[in-house]
């Protein structure tokens, strides 16, 4: 059932005969005290779980279907582009319609209490449908983050779980990938690793291999080049690293990944070997901003 139909409910549906009449003592009660009060801004959902019995859930439905027009959010929305269900500090997400209009998105997102905008982004061909970002462009508590999981065996286009902060009220804004056009920036690189097999550029193939050899194999297919290359500056392997202009790149340097970032362009990702201090090259300007969510 959809949560919007529930919200659609008529004054005089509410008093005609015998539909819509409330049969008892206490849900006459019910009724009478939700259409005198007041239409004030309905609270937050509480984050704590409770269990519910079959008479607690025909309150709260009933509390509902007042409650949304006056603007509350709701715990679970759902129309034919998305899926939402919210929880403590997540938001269950399963995109059904990627095709569909970014304002159906937007609507059910803010639904659901977010302050959120969605668009389309430029995306590789297996990222068509699937949820970029999100991108918060606001202040963000200090020592959090996001975390987007994606679930397999999904039946929809995109399943999966967006873990941010509770208590964060800025913008959000999400994206739905769309096919990028010819040479249009990816909004997220995309890791050639696992490659298809008619792939000399994937991730596997190419890692570990020379930089020159696998230069010659991006040349060859007018591919054009960017590098970065990384330094492992902690014991557990972390560690940071820059884009570097191609005169700055040793081809005897190995191959640690290769990213697709357009339809014409890859990054290879070298690892700076021991005789390689860190920081030491010169830095090349980063490649250029991802702006789909500012258009």
């Amino acid at each position: 059932m959809n949560i919007v139909d529930l919200a659609r409910v008529r004054d005089e549906e509410l008093v005609k005969e015998p539909v819509g009449r409330p049969s008892g003592t206490g849900a006459r009660a019910l009724l009478e005290s939700i259409m005198a009060e007041e239409r004030t801004p309905v609270r937050r959902p509480s984050v704590r779980r409770r269990a519910f019995g079959l008479a607690a859930v025909a309150t709260l439905a009933a509390v509902l279907v007042v409650g949304v027009p006056f603007g509350g959010p709701v715990t679970e929305y759902a129309n034919a582009a998305v899926s939402l269900k919210t929880g403590g500090n997540y938001i269950e997400v399963v995109i059904n319609d990627p095709e569909a209009d970014a304002a159906a998105f937007t609507e059910a997102f803010r639904a659901v209490g977010l302050d959120a905008e969605v668009k389309k982004a430029p995306v590789a061909p297996e990222d068509v449908g699937k949820l970029v970002g999100p991108v918060l462009p606001g202040d963000f508590p200090t020592g959090t983050g996001v975390t987007i999981t994606h679930e397999d065996n999904c039946a929809s286009a995109w399943c999966g779980k967006i873990s941010m902060p509770v208590h964060y009220t800025g913008k959000v804004v999400f994206g739905i990938g769309r096919p990028a056009a010819p040479g249009e920036r990816y909004a997220t690189p995309v890791s050639m690793s696992p490659p298809p097999e008619s792939d000399p550029l994937g991730g596997d193939k190419a890692r570990g291999k020379r930089v020159s050899e696998v230069r010659t194999d991006m040349e060859r297919l007018g591919l054009k080049i960017s590098y970065l290359v990384m330094w492992q500056l902690k014991p557990d392997g972390s560690g940071g690293g820059y884009n570097v202009d191609a005169e700055h790149i040793d081809g005897d340097w190995t191959v640690a990944d290769v990213r697709k970032t357009a339809s014409d362009a890859v990054e290879v990702m070298i690892q700076a070997g021991p005789d390689v201090p860190p920081n030491s090259l010169p830095q090349a300007p980063p490649p250029p901003a991802a702006t789909w969510w500012q258009d």
